[in-house]
């Protein structure tokens, strides 16, 4: 005679397999909901300050603690943000490759941002630039610019 409180092997491993899956979902969730959370890839500020200009003729160098990369040459200071234009990954530097890098899709783009291959339909985004009169540097991060823009001088 069988008794309604005893469980066979084959009950037993399903329903703690069950457990498993219904365990290991749940605890996909939290760094699920932490990533779709997430402000990382966000703008903290419209307006990004740098204290001094790049050295003329230098490769690309990023501004700490943002997306912003500068450049000076002949014609001026310019600003690229390293987003791809594809899902908006950071896109990496590499300076003896000359080209820009997407780790999350493969896209890549020449020197000046332009896309040489993978899926990003345009060029790294430009901002404006403004000398101002100390020489210090502004970044508007919400006013894009041509690739040939360069900074301007604040009155």
């Amino acid at each position: 005679m069988k008794q309604s409180w005893y469980y066979t092997r084959r009950e037993i491993l399903l329903r703690l397999s069950w457990v498993g899956v219904i365990t290991a979902g749940a605890m996909a969730l939290g760094p699920l909901f932490q990533y779709l959370a997430s402000d990382e890839d966000q703008v903290q500020s419209p307006i990004v300050s740098v204290k001094k200009q790049p050295e003329m003729d230098n490769p690309w160098e990023n501004v700490p603690s943002t997306r912003v990369w500068l450049k000076r040459d002949q014609a001026g200071v310019m600003a690229l943000v390293a987003s791809c234009t594809h899902l908006g990954c950071e896109v990496r530097y590499h300076p003896e490759k000359k080209q820009w890098e997407c780790p999350c899709h493969g896209s890549i783009f020449d020197e000046e941002g332009r896309p040489i291959s993978g899926p990003a339909p345009r060029a790294l985004p430009r901002v404006a630039v403004e000398i101002k009169q100390d020489g210090s540097l502004l970044i508007q991060m919400n006013e894009q610019v041509r690739i040939d823009e360069r900074a301007k001088k604040r009155g």
